[in-house]
C-alpha cells in the first residue's frame, strides 16, 4: 500500500498514529463543523470527512447528545464543538501555555460562539425565525450586539502586534474558530449578503487578517493554483520540483527557455529579475529565492524541524553545503572568464574545496541515526535539496568529474543513488494516482502554497 509519507501528509506533528482511524461527523455544510476543518487540514491529519445529509434522523440516536460535529477516534467519540477544538488544540499544540495568552484565545471563542449564534439566526435557511423575525436580528445583529462583539475581536487584534494572528505569533484555535466563521460568509449567499460588505468597510483590520489567513486553507477549498517558473533544466528549481511532489501538491511547471528569458526578465513580474519564483494564482502570492522557497513551504508543511534546534542546524547546514557547490559549479560552467582561468578554476575545485565539502557531508550523514535521511527519520528540505543538486550538478555531463569523486564516497553516493530512485518512482506512481482518479472523479485539481 502507500505509506503515511508519500500521502502527503503535510505536518509530521503526530498525536494521532498513522494506523489510527479519525473520523469527522458534521453536516455538508460549513457552520460548527468547519473550524474543526480548518484545523485538521492545516497539520496535516489523517481523517475522514463523513459528511451526513438525509440520513441524519435514522443515525441520530447512535450519537451522544443527539447533535453534531462529532469526531472519533479509534471507535471513542467526542462531541461538542468547541470542546474538540479544545482537545485538538491540546494535542497539536495550539493552545498557548501562557496565562493571559491563554485568557484571550478563550475570549476570542466565547465572543465567537456569540457571534455564531446571533449570526445563524438571522439569515440561515434553517434558523427557527420567519422572515420578519429574521430581518429584525440581522438588524439588531448589524448595529448592536453583533456590532459589539466584532469591535471586540477587532480590537483584539489590533492588539496583537504582529496582526498575523489573533493572538501570538502562531496559529491557535482562535484562528481556527475565526476563519470557520468566515468560511460561512465566504461559502453561504445568505450569509455572504448579509456581513460580507459590512465586515469588509467597517473593520478593515480584521478582513486584512481573514485574507491573510484564508491564504493557507486555498488548497483545501481548490482555489488557487501553483506554478513553478524556471528554465528548462533542473538546476536551482529541482529541489522545489520535487518537494511539491513528494507532498502530493499538484502544480504546473512552467519551462521557460532561455531564448524567452530577456524579454520576461525585463518585463518586471519577476522579483530580483531572477529564477526559480513559486507563483498562485488568483492570490498573487510569488515568493523567490531558492531558500527562501525551500524554507516556507518546508516550514508550512513539516519538512524542517522548527521544535529541534540541533536538527535544524543540520538540515540549514547541508543546504548551505550544497548551495555552496552549485555557486561554484555555476560560476565554472557560465562565468565570462577566458578559457584557461575557467579551466584552472575548475581544476582547483575538483581536486581542493570539493573534496572538502564531500567529506563534511559524508561524515554529518554517518552521524545521523537513519541511514534512510540526512537528518532525522524522515524527509527534510535537505534530501530534496541533496536530490536535485545531485540531478542538476552530480550527475550532469557538464561536470563529469563528480563521477570520479562521488566514487571515494560510497556511503553518501549509495543514499543519493538511492533516494533518487524513491523519489522517482513515487512521482511516477503518485503520476498515475491522480490520473486515475481525476478521471474517475472528473475533478481538476489545484493548490496553493
Amino acid at each position: 500500500g502507500i505509506n503515511a509519507e508519500y500521502m502527503g501528509f503535510k505536518n509530521k506533528i503526530h498525536f494521532f498514529n498513522q494506523s489510527r482511524v479519525m473520523k469527522l461527523f458534521y453536516f455538508d455544510a460549513p457552520y460548527r463543523g468547519e473550524p474543526i476543518r480548518l484545523l485538521l487540514n492545516y497539520v496535516g491529519a489523517k481523517f475522514e470527512d463523513v459528511r451526513v445529509s438525509a440520513d441524519w434522523p435514522k443515525i441520530k440516536d447512535t450519537f451522544e447528545l443527539k447533535q453534531l460535529p462529532v469526531l472519533e477516534v479509534d471507535g471513542k467519540r467526542y462531541c461538542q464543538s468547541y470542546a474538540i477544538l479544545e482537545y485538538l488544540g491540546l494535542k497539536y499544540d495550539l493552545l498557548p501555555k501562557d496565562h493571559v495568552q491563554l485568557y484571550k484565545v478563550l475570549f476570542i471563542i466565547n465572543v465567537g460562539e456569540d457571534l455564531f449564534i446571533k449570526g445563524y439566526t438571522a439569515v440561515s435557511k434553517t434558523s427557527p425565525l420567519d422572515a420578519k423575525g429574521k430581518e429584525e436580528a440581522l438588524k439588531k445583529l448589524l448595529d448592536g450586539e453583533g456590532a459589539v462583539l466584532v469591535s471586540a475581536i477587532e480590537r483584539k487584534l489590533k492588539e496583537n502586534c504582529t496582526q498575523d494572528f489573533i493572538v501570538g505569533c502562531k496559529y491557535t484555535i482562535a484562528d481556527f474558530l475565526l476563519l470557520g466563521f468566515y468560511a460561512n460568509i465566504l461559502l453561504l449567499p445568505e450569509w455572504n449578503a448579509a456581513y460580507a460588505e459590512r465586515i469588509r468597510t467597517k473593520y478593515p483590520v480584521l478582513q486584512a487578517y481573514l485574507d491573510k489567513r484564508m491564504i493557507d486553507f486555498n488548497p483545501y477549498y481548490k482555489k488557487c493554483k501553483t506554478k513553478v517558473h524556471y528554465f528548462d533544466m533542473p538546476g536551482r528549481g529541482e529541489m522545489i520540483r520535487i518537494m511539491l511532489k513528494h507532498m502530493k501538491m499538484p502544480f504546473e511547471d512552467v519551462r521557460i527557455k532561455f531564448d524567452e528569458w530577456p524579454k520576461l526578465k525585463a518585463s518586471g513580474k519577476y522579483e530580483l529579475q531572477q529564477l526559480p519564483i513559486v507563483e498562485c494564482e488568483p492570490c498573487k502570492v510569488n515568493i523567490c529565492q531558492t531558500d527562501a522557497i525551500m524554507h516556507k513551504i518546508g516550514a508550512r508543511y513539516g519538512y524542517l524541524p522548527l521544535k529541534c534546534p540541533e536538527k535544524l542546524y543540520k538540515v540549514v547546514w547541508f543546504c548551505n553545503t550544497l548551495k555552496d557547490i552549485m555557486e561554484k559549479c555555476s560560476r565554472i560552467a557560465f562565468a565570462p572568464l577566458p578559457e584557461d582561468k575557467k579551466k584552472a578554476m575548475r581544476s582547483d575545485f575538483f581536486t581542493k574545496e570539493a573534496p572538502v565539502f564531500f567529506d563534511a557531508m559524508e561524515n554529518h550523514y554517518k552521524m545521523n541515526d537513519s541511514c534512510c535521511f540526512l537528518v532525522g527519520k524522515s524527509y527534510t528540505i535537505a534530501d530534496f535539496y541533496m536530490v536535485g543538486v545531485y540531478r542538476g550538478f552530480l550527475s550532469s555531463p557538464m561536470f563529469p568529474e563528480f563521477k570520479e569523486l562521488l566514487g571515494k564516497y560510497p556511503k553518501l553516493l549509495e543514499f543519493i543513488e538511492k533516494k533518487d530512485k524513491q523519489l522517482q518512482a513515487k512521482q511516477l506512481f503518485l503520476q498515475a494516482f491522480l490520473w486515475k482518479k481525476k478521471k474517475k472523479k472528473k475533478k481538476k485539481y489545484s493548490a496553493l502554497i
